[in-house]
């Protein structure tokens, strides 16, 4: 079984402290994907534009630091090839007005990480390297922002420090790929890198979600946080300083989900969630916070949306601005629909690909959480009919992308030509068993890979004219 691991595109966090100041701003940036690591950093407020600019080209706006923890140099200059090859069918895609610099790790998992196991191979693991908080003028919520995103958004010039790369990924040197001139038919074992590479970055630049089993209580909520006080002058900020408020946050793309059919704004259910309080003493543990959120009256809305996040075709992405009146024609034609079929509930799986049973034969095949068994990427886009359309990025997802605030291309030209071998009677769904009553871990190769998660408190300080 060959996993790729999101365990980075959901910021699994079991707490976040918002600390409010009024000269600097503090982010959230992941040292080590794979593990969900990571720490806080200075990110002060600065006046000036973006000054960290690599030289590229208007065919690929991604940079790569790569670094290759193998001594087989073929097989490094290989992958290498691959994330420049990504970029460039991302930027075919995407008019990015500034660069996106993604940090890749090649290495062996089983010495690294000690994940070992030959039945459950994980292919990788990516995300945003930092995450900035953010509040839109026009509303009254703060909410998380990859900053590959946050870059293209053009707004004051006054803005958190950035950091040096976008986009975190690491990927298993010990898995079994496919690359681009390699024989086909492509066996079973192996998984093609550019289709794994590609999905990855996806995530990276924000196809994601906050929503989450933080509690491990069978329900969801968005991740968990508070906001303390400003400090008076001269005192010294810490973790403990007193709370204000307790608050759920969400990230940027979690203002676009809807229930299905109703069309209900699933930030509306955040909301409700959000009149659970908590004081600063149930902060100690993990355990004392789940205790006090089971017993609030909050609690049934959020297990209701685990059993929401179990039952097929009911959570969508709006790919128009959201509303509260939206009509039965806009819920039908505006909406992606997200995997909500897995049984049981699957962490950074379920809501945060696409529907499986949906997309898996049209042009929008991308982001399922399985990848189409013995089909590489070039022949899936011919069978698809997307190779000169929309290449890899089908037309579903390039309006969630451009909802999100990416600027998507009116026409797209296939930046490179791929194998695309002819597959007979192409139909990927007949090789799983996509049953909602059995989810088969071993039909998934884009499933996460579970961790237990410690108890994480996370200081962001942030300015007041941001907020």
């Amino acid at each position: 079984m060959k996993i790729l691991s999101t365990i980075s595109f959901v910021i699994l966090l079991e707490l976040i402290c918002l600390v409010q100041m009024t000269l600097t701003e503090k982010c959230l940036e992941y040292i080590a994907p794979f593990y969900r690591k990571t720490k806080i950093v200075e990110c002060p407020m600065v006046a000036s534009k973006d000054k960290r600019q690599t030289t590229t080209n208007s065919n690929n706006m991604i940079t790569v630091d790569f670094h290759c923890l193998t001594d087989d140099k073929t097989l490094c200059n290989k992958v290498e090839q691959v994330f420049i090859t990504a970029g460039k069918f991302i930027t075919a895609t995407l008019n990015l007005k500034t660069v996106i610099s993604v940090n890749a790790q090649f290495l062996d998992f089983c010495k690294t990480y000690g994940e070992c196991d030959k039945n459950v191979v994980i292919l990788g693991a990516a995300g945003p390297a930092r995450m900035i908080p953010y509040q839109d003028p026009n509303e009254n919520k703060i909410r998380f922002y990859p900053q590959a995103l946050y870059k293209q958004m053009n707004l004051s010039e006054e803005h958190p420090e950035f950091g040096p790369n976008e986009i975190m990924a690491t990927f298993n040197s010990n898995a079994n790929y496919w690359f681009e001139g390699d024989p086909l038919p492509m066996l079973e074992i192996q998984s093609d890198m550019l289709y794994v590479v590609i999905h990855e970055m996806v995530h990276g630049l924000g196809f994601t979600t906050s929503w989450d089993d933080y509690f491990g209580v069978k329900a969801l909520t968005p991740v968990i946080g508070g906001t303390t006080k400003a400090p008076s002058p001269g005192e010294t900020t810490t973790q403990n300083n007193e709370l204000e408020s307790s608050q759920f946050f969400e990230l940027i793309s979690d203002k676009f989900l809807v229930l299905l059919p109703s069309g209900k704004l699933v930030t509306s259910i955040a909301d409700e969630i959000n009149e659970f309080q908590f004081k600063i003493e149930s902060l100690s543990s993990l355990d004392g916070v789940a205790n006090a959120f089971t017993a609030s009256p909050q609690f049934p809305i959020a297990k209701n949306m685990y059993e929401v996040a179990m039952t097929h075709g009911a959570i969508g992405f709006l790919t128009i601005p959201p509303s509260e009146q939206l009509t039965q024609g806009q819920i039908l034609n505006n909406v992606i629909i997200l995997e909500t079929s897995l049984i049981p509930y699957q962490h950074s799986s379920s809501i945060a690909h696409t529907d499986f049973e949906t997309y898996v034969n049209s042009s929008d095949f991308l982001m399922l959480y399985t990848y189409p068994k013995t089909a590489t990427l070039g022949q899936i886009m011919s069978a698809v009919g997307s190779t000169n359309t929309t290449g890899p990025i089908g037309p579903k997802l390039r309006l969630l992308l451009g909802s999100l605030g990416y600027e998507v291309k009116n026409e797209y030209v296939p930046p490179v030509k791929l194998s695309n071998m002819p597959i007979k009677n192409y139909n990927p769904s007949d090789a799983y068993n996509n049953n909602n009553n059995n989810y088969d871990m071993n039909n998934s190769s884009l499933i996460c890979f579970n961790l237990i998660l410690n108890l994480i408190c996370i200081i962001i300080t942030f300015s007041n004219n941001i907020i």
